[in-house]
């Protein structure tokens, strides 16, 4: 049984009022997330609460600062050309345009180049610096890109231009010799902050540039576009980019900058409504676009724009480019897929590395970001031209793709990037290489768990706190983004009471969910997530809190973002629930249940088995559960024991929201410890039970002497947790009753199996085809096969049984003779007597 993405709580337990929430005001809930963020004084909950532009640091404590604005001032005295090299995506093209806009209010004329994505790829180029030289150019200001270009900082020398490189971007080996290098990332720079965006890296260089008490005032002309580049280069919104932000997104409610606000008109959005959601998923884009199609400088043209009705027009073109971007993205997306599906070793591979002739340079790195949102497998997309392949790399957490592309530089041209995500260039022959290296990279830093995706979720809700203050209440907390993602929450053992689709496609899943109270819930584009449940599962949901206001009736909402089974609606139909069922009947006659322990001698008696006398032994002798926070108990060294699929099913959601890892086992365990271990239905009598610290019970023991034998073998200073309550009973009931099948049951199996010889039938289809419960199935075969009458499989891949009888098989046996019927029998009897 796996998750297809894990989900890790940052808070255990219940919220509770604290002194953080009352000395600023806030209430538990927004406190504890604060608290997940590492924000645990009130000083700096206030500033995040509040971030204050005042709260800006000192450009000059980032290194050659002080070099750049001397060189730049004395540009400006000596009437110099001064070139602005930017790049091409939304970063790039914001930080030009501040830089654009910043000589433009002193008056003094700059031109600016982006390179032309299609034609001349990321970075500066020699080809380039030719083009500017042509024009005239005494200093070079790069922008969002320049910190690898070593061989091209030199080339401009020769050419007679001084270079300034503001940048952001990982540095390498050869930091290029330029008049001055402004970039936070370099290892001697002493800046306390070192995740800023490139346009950031500019702002503080106009910041610089600009007197203290004047920056005040002029910094209101930037802040928009870097609140914009900020966002949508996905940087960290903490420290300054959170001031930064915070400020920026409220500016935008009236818009000071002309060109910014025609396009947030064109993307349809209530400026008082704001978020940054809405300018990265709906205005970022849009600029993005016009560079993926070659056309960049229309970002720069709106952004530094004067007159209203030439931005509209700008903005307008943006939306067409941005229409077009998405047909080209739909083609590239579903040629990617079908490359994929034709090639079976992608699925092995941990890092998907697909090239194909023909793709738009431009559009590859959205494509590639789907793919690897998709499989959570980190992606090298490229495209193939004349002998040439250039693309887009996108990683996943945990693997740094620009330094397993520093491992393979030999086989390209170029690249350059981050952590988690590169661009390069190699020669096409290259490729097959490429994908070989890059996987034994990830082989060796990868286990299959990293490539399982972690949603942190902030704590697990209650119904009592799901209310629209709340949702009132986090968006104290935005802007959100990274390091500051849109909280999550969980609630678990909903009952799934209806299942619809919405949307032209009917591509929306929207679900209807039960406990005390009835919730809606909707998930974009998930609507294939409801082939994995039926009406009635009880289900655990993970989301964002959101209002559905329809005609001024305001509900809460939740936004899915993902949902997974608690306990299937019928049991004999869940493949994972009838696998359980085939483990708690004996393998053979080796691994029958040991029912009549020996407890002459013990240091516990039958006669002494009570609560009171057995009390030091437990944590929870009144099997009340309600207010145990079961996370506590969960260390190192700890046994997790189930008896019933309700058992196993709580037990397995519960460790699956912690940390650390654990394994599953079923009726024998293995000797590795350390590890905490979930074991269904165990022989007590063949497990090492004194190696371990602690066992939690999630379900009653088979019978009393079960309890005496786990007292009478766990280590003296043992704790057992009895994490159940009456329903237990009731369940563990449920089993025996099933688990010892009639004699007109044998027959009828017996009769079924020789006239078919092979079987091979899917696990929900045993009650359709035998007409009896999937345990009562697995008894039978089972005493068959002790006979020597068939032997039987459980195919985990098709979850497909298969049965096959025996060419030796007799007409006639004895089911007295059975020993693990006989030991079934026992072990409902003894369970029967017990409770």
């Amino acid at each position: 049984m796996l998750y297809k993405k894990k989900w890790t709580l940052r808070h255990f337990g219940k919220i509770e009022q604290d002194k953080m929430s009352e000395k600023i005001g806030i209430s538990p809930e927004i406190s504890q997330i604060l608290k997940n963020r590492d924000i645990i004084t009130e000083k700096d909950a206030e500033i995040f609460m509040n971030p204050s532009l005042d709260y800006l640091r000192d450009p000059f404590l980032m290194k050659d600062m002080q070099k750049g604005v001397d060189r730049i001032k004395e540009a400006i005295e000596k009437n110099q050309r001064i070139f602005i090299y930017g790049d091409y995506d939304v970063d790039g093209v914001s930080s030009t345009s501040v830089l654009v806009l910043y000589f433009k209010s002193i008056g003094y004329d700059v031109n600016y180049y982006i390179p032309n994505r299609l034609k001349e790829g990321y970075g500066i180029s020699v080809e380039a610096l030719e083009k500017i030289n042509e024009m005239g150019c005494d200093l070079l200001i790069s922008v969002d890109c320049g910190i690898t270009s070593a061989k091209e900082v030199e080339f401009a020398k020769e050419l007679g231009m001084d270079v300034i490189i503001t940048d952001h971007h990982e540095c390498q080996d050869e930091v290029p010799d330029a008049i001055a290098v402004i970039n936070p990332k370099q290892e001697d720079c002493t800046y306390p902050y070192d995740f800023l965006c490139g346009c950031g890296v500019a702002f503080k260089l106009i910041q610089a540039l600009t007197p203290p008490e004047e920056f005040k005032t002029t910094m209101y002309n930037y802040l928009e576009i870097v609140t914009l580049a900020t966002i949508c280069d996905i940087v960290p919104l903490k420290d300054e980019n959170r001031i930064i932000v915070k400020n920026g997104l409220k500016m935008m409610k009236d818009g000071k900058n002309i060109g910014l606000k025609e396009l947030i008109k064109v993307c349809g959005i209530d400026t008082h409504q704001i978020k940054s959601s809405h300018i990265g998923y709906s205005v970022g884009p849009r600029i993005n676009a016009s560079g993926r199609l070659g056309y960049s400088y229309l970002g720069v043209e709106l952004f530094t724009a004067d007159d209203p009705k030439k931005a509209k027009e700008i903005a307008l073109d943006l939306e067409e480019k941005n229409n077009e971007r998405q047909l080209i993205e739909s083609k590239m997306y579903s040629e990617a897929e079908a490359i994929i599906n034709s090639d079976l070793a992608y699925q092995d591979d941990k890092v998907l590395v697909i090239a194909n002739e023909g793709w738009q340079h431009g559009i590859i790195g959205i494509v590639a970001s789907k793919l690897t949102e998709k499989y959570y497998k980190p992606t090298i997309l490229l495209t193939i031209e004349e002998g040439m392949a250039t693309g887009s790399a996108r990683s996943i957490k945990g693997f740094s793709i620009f330094d397993a592309l520093v491992k393979c530089k030999d086989l390209m041209t170029k690249f350059g990037g981050h952590e988690q995500a590169a661009g390069l260039s190699m020669n096409m022959e290259n490729i097959d290489e490429l994908r070989k290296r890059v996987n034994e990279i990830a082989d060796y830093n990868l286990s299959q768990e990293d490539l399982i995706e972690n949603v942190k979720v902030e704590y697990e809700l209650q119904e009592g706190q799901v209310d629209l203050k709340l949702v009132d209440d986090l968006h104290l907390l935005e802007p959100f983004g990274m390091s500051n993602p849109t909280p999550r929450f969980i609630m678990r053992d909903l009952l799934l009471s209806n299942i619809g689709f919405v949307g032209a496609a009917k591509q929306h899943l929207k679900l209807t969910l039960q406990k005390d109270h009835v919730y809606e819930a909707i998930g974009f584009n998930m609507a294939y997530l409801a082939d994995d449940f039926t009406r009635g599962d009880k289900v655990d949901v993970l989301f964002q809190l959101d209002e559905n206001n329809y005609n001024n009736n305001r509900k809460v909402q939740f936004l899915l973002k993902d949902v997974r089974m608690a306990h299937p609606k019928s049991a004999i139909k869940d493949f994972n629930s009838i696998k359980l069922f085939s483990k708690i009947v004996p393998k053979d006659t080796n691994n029958l249940y040991q029912i009549d322990y020996n407890l002459e001698n013990k240091r516990i008696k039958e006669n002494n088995f009570g609560e009171n006398e057995i009390s030091d032994n437990f944590y929870n002798k009144s099997n009340d559960i309600k207010n145990i926070n079961i996370f506590e108990y969960f260390k190192e060294d700890t046994l997790v024991i189930c008896n019933t699929l309700n058992g196993f099913f709580r037990a397995y959601s519960d460790l699956s929201l912690i940390e650390e890892e654990f394994d599953v086992e079923f009726g024998e365990i293995s000797k590795n410890t350390h590890k905490i271990k979930l074991i269904f239905s165990p022989n007590l009598d063949k497990l090492d039970l004194n190696i371990y610290n602690s066992i939690i019970l999630y379900d009653v023991l088979y019978n009393k002497q079960e309890y005496l034998y786990l007292l009478d073998n766990i280590s003296t200073n043992s704790k057992i947790m009895k994490y159940y309550d009456e329903k237990s009973k009731l369940y563990l009931n449920n089993i025996m009753e099933n688990i010892v099948p009639t004699r007109q049951e044998f027959i009828f199996v017996y009769k079924y199996c020789i006239t078919n010889i092979h079987i091979d039938i899917t696990l929900n289809k045993i009650k359709a085809v035998f007409g009896i419960m999937p345990l009562k199935l697995f008894t039978i075969l089972s005493v068959f096969r002790e006979f020597n009458l068939l032997n039987y499989e459980i195919n985990d891949k098709n979850n497909n049984l298969i049965i096959d009888f025996t060419e030796e098989s007799v007409s006639k046996f004895n089911l007295d003779e059975s020993l693990i019927l006989t030991n079934m029998k026992h072990l409902r009897e003894s369970c029967l007597e017990s409770y």
